[in-house]
């Protein structure tokens, strides 16, 4: 398996907040693309132009870290337009890393097999 650490989040965009969400949107990916161990950060829309999902891959959990070191300022932003309905962590984490997703919208998922070229 691998030492990367990935999660998605999903939710939708909050009604009368699509503007907003646009300019959060393109502040988060400026910063994500900043953090040089950040593998994936990839935005979709549904066609209903509300529903989100964010994927999320970093190197390792020291980067994972790195980025979420952020969320004191990034998240208020964030939950402001985005209501969350799911996050779903794909990897085994630290219980440290772990608490940082404690919450009811919260999935952990236990690797179990599997590769990346």
């Amino acid at each position: 398996m691998t030492k990367n650490i990935m999660w998605a989040v999903e939710g939708q965009i909050k009604p009368g907040k699509k503007d907003l969400f646009t300019q959060v949107m393109t502040d988060l990916v400026h910063t994500a693309n900043n953090e040089l161990v950040t593998i994936i950060y990839e935005w979709t829309v549904a066609a209903n132009g509300t529903d989100i999902h964010i994927y999320e891959r970093y190197e390792d959990e020291v980067a994972a870290q790195v980025h979420l070191g952020a969320w004191s300022q990034n998240g208020p932003r964030f939950t402001d337009v985005v209501q969350i309905t799911q996050i779903t962590v794909f990897s085994a984490l630290s219980q440290e890393l772990r608490a940082a997703f404690a919450g009811p919208e919260t999935v952990f998922m236990s690797p179990m097999r599997g590769f990346i070229r």
